[in-house]
């Protein structure tokens, strides 16, 4: 499978999605933000059990994410 499906919790609800394995991780990040209407591109990131997944320069599967990933979107030092 070359593609994942993302359950993102945000600040405004939870964004579904599904995104190639080799999308980049601010990819992802601009997508939810622009879905959701979301503010601060720079000051957003996603973390994944306790993990935040960075450089967001990284493509997905470089995390060993796989299948269906619960993520959430949090302000930049805001903690889980």
């Amino acid at each position: 499978m070359e593609e994942l499906t993302l359950e993102i919790a945000t600040p405004k609800g939870l964004f579904v999605g599904t995104f190639s394995k080799t999308t980049k991780v601010e990819e992802v990040i601009s997508t939810v933000i622009t879905e959701k209407g979301l503010d601060g591109a720079d000051s957003l990131e996603l973390i994944h059990n306790g993990n935040v997944l960075e450089p967001v320069q990284r493509p997905l599967v470089s995390f060993g994410l796989e299948g269906t990933v619960q993520l959430e979107l949090v302000a930049t030092g805001s903690g889980v």
